[in-house]
């Protein structure tokens, strides 16, 4: 095996160590939350607010850690990052009380923010169609891990306790720390600069309306997905009546859908550019969300009534999300690593708000959820025929040495 070829699997192991890892905080541990709750003495609500400690510390930590990068390259950051996470999963385990339990993942999140790193890497490691079929196929990867998340917790509930989340996020750390030590080549360009040079990196990142537009058509397909995950509890489990390992199966089916997404994508890759794959994403998320709402009006069974619709909506998902993120990181090449925090956090604040907005729009969630594939899939191809009629990405690259330069790069769409 060549050198390059060496270096393209080591870092598609990374890639997928991260991407598993990043499951385990927020999807693995749900089954635990009674247990939780029991041994520290408090109620579910109590616990499931460390999921939202958790995610808003995530948020706000991963801003820093995608400049902190492009300072000091992704090594650094992600091995410090990696050991920060780790400490927190450590304390966790051996947390006293509950207190203590928030404050470590608080640590743990900190920690995590490092995850955000992957999309920089793969702007640094693959360029052009080879970066949307890695794109694709980490999609695929995190669509996967998300939907097995409930069994692999209800497995390790029942054989470990709650602690065996933390202890399975202990010890892929531990592979990580030696992999990204021994094996990860830092290739990402150093860009000096202090505090203000990375405010208006953010600044002109926000302002850029390119960039802006293909996040948020990313950030809406994204939330389709988070919207089904969110309301299949209370399908699957409270109105179905399905035992814990029975809806493991229904997501496993949607993680299934999540391969084959995936397949369809790169095999479209090869054939077809950029904008094309996302006009037949958002098809298949339209016709998902209508389709969804014509079977809730004619009362077909419930379980279909979801499922089917969600197959289709997850080929959909995975044809933008990979080419959106594409196009507007190729934008900021010289800065991934705050391109990638940027877009990040604007994925996470848009599937959060249509989340929250899903979460108190009533008993009926199969409605809810079908309004909001059309809501996303609406708003996305508005967004989208924006961006085709300015017809021109207007990127405007930024200089350490002369902050003030500003020039432009036209790219056809």
């Amino acid at each position: 095996m060549s050198g390059t070829a060496r270096k393209d699997v080591h870092l598609l192991l990374l890639l997928t160590l991260l991407i598993l890892l990043s499951a385990i905080p927020l999807d693995v541990m749900l089954p635990s939350f009674p247990a939780l709750a029991d041994h520290f003495g408090t109620e579910t609500r109590d616990i499931a607010l460390s999921i939202s400690t958790f995610a808003l510390g995530f948020s706000i930590f991963q801003l820093l850690v995608g400049p902190l990068s492009d300072r000091f390259g992704r090594k650094r950051l992600l091995l410090i990052g990696i050991l920060v996470a780790l400490v927190g999963a450590i304390g966790c385990i051996f947390a006293s009380n509950y207190t203590a339990f928030l404050v470590y993942r608080v640590i743990q999140s900190l920690g995590c923010a490092s995850f955000v790193l992957a999309q920089a890497i793969v702007q640094d490691g693959f360029k052009g169609k080879d970066g949307v079929r890695i794109r694709i196929l980490t999609t695929t990867l995190s669509g996967i891990f998300i939907s097995c998340s409930p069994l692999l917790g209800s497995i390790l509930q029942a054989k470990t306790g709650w602690q065996g989340s933390f202890i399975l996020f202990a010890a892929i750390s531990l592979v990580i720390l030696v992999q990204v030590h021994f094996t990860f080549k830092d290739i990402a360009p150093s860009q000096p600069g202090g505090v203000s040079f990375y405010a208006g990196a953010y600044l002109r990142i926000f302002r850029h309306r390119s960039f802006l537009t293909y996040s948020l058509i990313g950030a809406l397909a994204f939330s389709c997905h988070l919207a089904f995950i969110i309301v299949s509890p209370a399908i699957f489990i409270t109105d179905l009546k399905m035992d814990n390992y029975a809806y493991s199966m229904i997501l496993m089916i949607y993680g299934i859908a999540y391969l084959l997404g995936g397949s369809l994508a790169s095999y479209l890759t090869d054939r077809m550019r950029t904008d094309q794959q996302i006009k037949i994403g958002l098809l298949l998320m339209t016709t998902s969300g209508l389709l969804m709402l014509a079977m809730l009006y004619y009362q077909s069974n419930i379980s279909m009534m979801v499922l089917l619709p969600m197959l289709v909506c997850t080929a959909g998902t995975v044809l933008i999300r990979p080419a959106t993120a594409t196009e507007a990181m190729n934008l900021f090449d010289e800065i991934a690593g705050t391109a990638s925090a940027a877009g990040s956090t604007i994925r996470f604040a848009a599937a959060g708000l249509i989340s929250a907005v899903i979460s108190v729009s009533g008993n009926n969630s199969a409605r809810s959820l079908s309004w909001a594939l059309i809501f996303c899939s609406g708003t996305s191809i508005l967004l989208f025929l924006v961006l085709r009629k300015n017809g021109l990405n207007l990127a405007m690259p930024i200089s350490p040495t002369f902050p003030s330069a500003q020039f432009q790069i036209t790219r056809r769409i």
